[in-house]
């Protein structure tokens, strides 16, 4: 999904973007494009990534499982 926003203002670190006419999203000013000023129009794209996701998942479950048998362990009588 595209979606079209406009940096209303720089206020230090973060921008302030109008979303499509629809609201308005502080960023930090790091993660947009060199050059990008007040007034400026960006195209913005959003794409899901399963991959990354089946990754990170996998990731919390394996913690998840490390606390449980850690509380396992330290629990008297069991």
């Amino acid at each position: 999904m595209k979606i079209r926003v406009v940096v209303d203002r720089i206020e230090g670190e973060l921008a302030v973007l109008e979303v499509e006419g629809k609201g308005w999203v502080e960023w930090p000013v790091k993660f947009l494009p060199r050059g990008t000023r007040e007034g400026s129009i960006l195209d913005a794209e959003f794409i899901l990534n399963r991959e990354a996701e089946l990754r990170q998942r996998a990731k919390v479950s394996k913690l998840q499982q490390e606390l449980l048998d850690r509380t396992k362990k330290s629990t008297p009588g069991k």
